[in-house]
């Protein structure tokens, strides 16, 4: 299971809300060709989801949660923005 911490569901939710009005949408993390993915759609009965705010905002398809196990999602501030990175779980 991918865990994420509270500073980088706070800007998921922020990015859902700008992006889409709908409050049966959240941001899908999905393999790709091109390697993860983050997307606006649906949950999926096998996702993991994950709440900010009493909101799902996260829905990890189960292939790519169990491929992240350990792994941390965070937001780090940059130059340019927030961004989100994957961190090991004990860093």
């Amino acid at each position: 299971m991918l865990n994420v911490t509270e500073s980088a569901a706070s800007h998921l939710h922020e990015a859902l809300d700008d992006a889409s009005e709908n409050e049966s949408h959240v941001l899908r993390l999905t393999h790709t060709n091109e390697g993860l993915s983050l997307q606006l759609g649906f949950g999926q009965e096998s996702d993991q989801l994950v709440e900010h705010a009493d909101k799902a905002i996260l829905a990890i398809e189960a292939a790519v949660s169990e491929s992240l196990d350990g792994k941390l999602l965070d937001a780090q501030e940059t130059p340019e923005g927030t961004r989100l990175v994957l961190r090991e779980l004990d860093e």
